[in-house]
């Protein structure tokens, strides 16, 4: 069975009002984390759309996956948060049969965003601890959000609309 997302994950609660004007939904996961959808289009249309300029380090191991970026995402987390200097992770997986790969960055108390060694590294950071029996990522809920949510396609053409 398949596992594709790309998200943005924050601690703590979020400000609705800027969740709607940022076009997200918000996703409960246990352990007051919720989970953001994003795409890698969704993130270049706001980072061109705004004019904000930049791009964050990935790990090495992101080179076969379709990782968002843009320095855009530490603006989108900033203003859902409640709290001005948010601590949140980005994660993407990418598997099918089996196969595939995984990446994530973090970034801790609005600091710069970092690569992590994987998803539970990044859970870890945002204060996860692992059920007994299971891991991170389980213990979240992860396991049951299999794919990014289809209203984000449109994002596909408002870049091209953009010429990004």
């Amino acid at each position: 069975m398949a596992h594709a997302i790309t998200a943005l994950i924050l601690t703590g609660p979020y400000q609705a009002d800027a969740v709607d004007r940022w076009d997200l939904v918000p996703v409960p996961l246990r352990g007051d984390l919720t989970l953001f959808h994003l795409t890698h289009y969704y993130t270049a249309y706001w980072q061109a759309k705004l004019g904000i300029e930049g791009y964050f380090e990935l790990a090495p191991n992101t080179c076969e996956l379709l990782f968002p970026s843009e320095k855009v995402i530490s603006v989108v987390a900033a203003e859902i948060a409640t709290r001005p200097a948010p601590t949140f992770a980005v994660v993407v997986t990418e598997y099918f049969g089996g196969a595939g790969g995984q990446a994530a960055v973090v970034s801790v108390d609005g600091g710069p965003i970092r690569p992590v060694d994987n998803i539970n590294s990044a859970l870890r950071v945002l204060g996860v601890i692992a059920a007994p029996g299971s891991d991170e990522f389980d213990t979240v809920g992860l396991s049951g959000h299999r794919s990014t949510l289809d209203y984000l396609d449109r994002y596909v053409e408002l870049c091209d609309d953009l010429g990004v």
